[in-house]
């Protein structure tokens, strides 16, 4: 049984809500729990949001939404910079 968790940034276009990037952040729901955790922007989603950030597991090629934040162009920038910084941690400093 295959298991990935994902957070994807998504924009509201005139054609509906288009995913434009997609982090895969591994099988581990506590890594991923914890790194959607530490991201910027607001739970509470307004009529006039324009871009999320969401958290979703993929098990078996199935994708489960377990999270949606709207954030602004500042929070962001500073989101993709924190995923980055922590693959890298992940990617380069586990044993």
């Amino acid at each position: 049984m295959e298991l990935i968790f994902e957070i994807s940034l998504n924009m509201k276009t005139l054609k509906g809500i288009e995913t434009y990037g997609c982090f895969n952040v591994g099988a581990s729901e506590e890594f991923a729990a914890s790194l959607y955790g530490s991201l910027k922007g607001n739970e509470q989603l307004l009529p006039d949001s324009v871009i999320t950030i969401d958290l979703a597991k993929r098990e078996n090629g199935l994708l489960f939404p377990l999270g949606m934040r709207h954030c602004n162009y500042e929070q962001l920038a500073e989101n993709v910079k924190i995923i980055t910084r922590e693959l890298f941690k992940k990617l380069n400093l586990e044993s």
